[in-house]
């Protein structure tokens, strides 16, 4: 910026600020109203601060929702998937293979393999599952294909229940939602 430029510039803020008519004009005149907006108060920073929280409660209890609903499913399909690999084994085998429910210890296998744990937060109920010793639970898979049969119904806390359907005859595995 040249001197000129500078003179011109000073003079232009000297006349923006001069009194008009007993009234000073500057080029940042008071509202129409006569107060002065000086920011936030308080009160609203706070108000903003507390519907922030809320929001990111309402979050959180979306995705830890998310996160129970993926550990069920990893859950239910691990345990399906220890019924089949039961199933593969008495054909591959060419022998009886259990699948054992320890309902002291909350855990589960495919007998002579490691036991997996069930979650606190389900209930395991069978029908037509054969009892092995006092407190734990068998089914058979058969060299033939065949099996011992039964349900094992899997209630969750918020009430929902699965079933998984063994097949007598054809050992096949099978689930189903029975309530959501």
């Amino acid at each position: 910026m040249n001197n000129q430029q500078s003179n011109e510039a000073w003079h232009l803020a000297r006349d923006l600020t001069r009194k008009v008519k007993g009234r000073k004009v500057t080029l940042n005149p008071e509202p129409l109203n006569g107060h002065r907006s000086r920011g936030f108060t308080l009160i609203e920073l706070l108000v903003v601060l507390v519907l922030i929280g809320i929001f990111s409660s309402l979050v959180f209890v979306a995705v830890a929702g998310g996160i129970l609903r993926s550990e069920e499913r990893r859950f239910v399909q691990s345990f399906t998937q220890t019924l089949v690999r039961a199933r593969s084994a008495g054909l591959g085998r060419g022998e009886a293979v259990r699948f054992l429910i320890d309902g002291e210890s909350r855990t589960f296998c495919v007998e002579g393999l490691k036991w997996q744990d069930i979650p606190e937060s389900i209930k395991v109920e069978g029908k037509g599952v054969g009892a092995v010793e006092p407190g734990i639970h068998a089914v058979t898979f058969y060299p033939d294909g065949s099996s011992s049969g039964g349900e094992i119904d899997l209630k969750w806390e918020g009430g929902r229940m699965d079933r998984i359907v063994i097949d007598r005859f054809l050992g096949l595995v099978g689930m189903e939602r029975i309530s959501s």
